[in-house]
This record gives C-alpha cells, sequence and structure tokens, in this order.
C-alpha cells in the first residue's frame, strides 16, 4: 500500500512531492515512536511492579469467574492463564502498550498446551477475541496522546470507549463461543 501510494503521487505530482511526503510522513513516525516509548516503559513497568507484588495474582483471582467462562476451566490454574488475566487488566487500563508483550507471553502459554500444535486451540481463538476487542475501562494512553497533542478535554473519549469496547467484547466473544459450536 505504502509502494502504491508513493508510485500513485510520484506519477501525479513528481518524484520530488513523492520523496517530500516520505521524509514527513517518516519524521512524524519517528516523533510518535519518542512519543509513546516513555508510556509504554511507564506502563510495562508498572505491570512488572505489579506482578512482582502479588497483585496480579489477586487480579487473577477476580477475573477468575470470566476467564474461566470465555477459556474453559481447564486452563484455570495454568500460567497461561494468569498472563491472559495480566494482559486482560492491561487492556482495561488502557495501558495497550504494555498488554501487547503479556499477550505474546499467554500466547506462548497457550501454544506449549495446546494437544494440536498445528491448530490453533479454541482457547488461542478466543484469547484473540477477547484482547483485540479489549474492554477499556481507563484509556489511559489514549488520553495521553490526547492531551500531548493539545486536546482541551482529552478525557472526554471515556464513556465513549467504554461502551464500545464493551460492546466489541460482547459481539466478539459471543461470535467465538456461537462458531465454537458450529466448527468444533
Amino acid at each position: 500500500m505504502i509502494i502504491a501510494g508513493l508510485a500513485s503521487i510520484a506519477v501525479t505530482q513528481g518524484g520530488d512531492a513523492a520523496v517530500l511526503i516520505l521524509n514527513n510522513g517518516l519524521k512524524k513516525a519517528f516523533e510518535l515512536i519518542i512519543t509513546l516509548a516513555p508510556i509504554m516503559c511507564f506502563w510495562s513497568g508498572i505491570m512488572e511492579v505489579a506482578d512482582a507484588s502479588g497483585v496480579t495474582r489477586i487480579i487473577s483471582r477476580i477475573l477468575s469467574p470470566v476467564t474461566s467462562l470465555l477459556f474453559g476451566r481447564e486452563y484455570k490454574n495454568t500460567n497461561a492463564m494468569h498472563l491472559i488475566s495480566m494482559n486482560m487488566s492491561a487492556n482495561l487500563l488502557g495501558m495497550g502498550n504494555a498488554a501487547t508483550p503479556l499477550g505474546l507471553e499467554a500466547m506462548r502459554a497457550l501454544d506449549k498446551i495446546n494437544p494440536t500444535p498445528e491448530k490453533a486451540s479454541r482457547a488461542m481463538c478466543m484469547f484473540i477475541v477477547v484482547n483485540t476487542a479489549s474492554i477499556q475501562l481507563i484509556p489511559s494512553s489514549v488520553i495521553a496522546l490526547r492531551s500531548m497533542y493539545g486536546s482541551h478535554s482529552p478525557s472526554d473519549i471515556l464513556i465513549p470507549t467504554i461502551i464500545t469496547t464493551l460492546c466489541a467484547f460482547i459481539v466478539g466473544t459471543a461470535s467465538a463461543k456461537i462458531c465454537e459450536r458450529l466448527f468444533p
């Protein structure tokens, strides 16, 4: 898509315009990465402290009824479920940047206990849905970005975010459960 876009610009506006747009885009991407890196490091550190202090085990127990319903009781006391709970906690708090490494670890843990390694397990498919929908109670990363870019009321997105992510979670998990029954 990037190559097609640059080719289109080069044909319609000339090669100099394509190079200028490419340079501006790269500059903005680099600035965004530099802006997001401290936020990601901060929230990843918070999750490490929460894990070391045992807070994540408490959160895991609180989320246990939901995770058992979604993933099945056979995963209840596994490392995979602990990592899934940490990922869900990070997503609930809007720490998507911290949730990503936790999600990758959770998927690796689910893969280790997958009885059929050549296929994604039911739990792996459900985790992708849950992680993608990711209910957010406090979209902290987005609020921080809105604040950095000069929004006068960066937290105005709070209620719409909760409603939207809750709807995505309900529709996604319901669809996954239906597909689970139709295509075992």
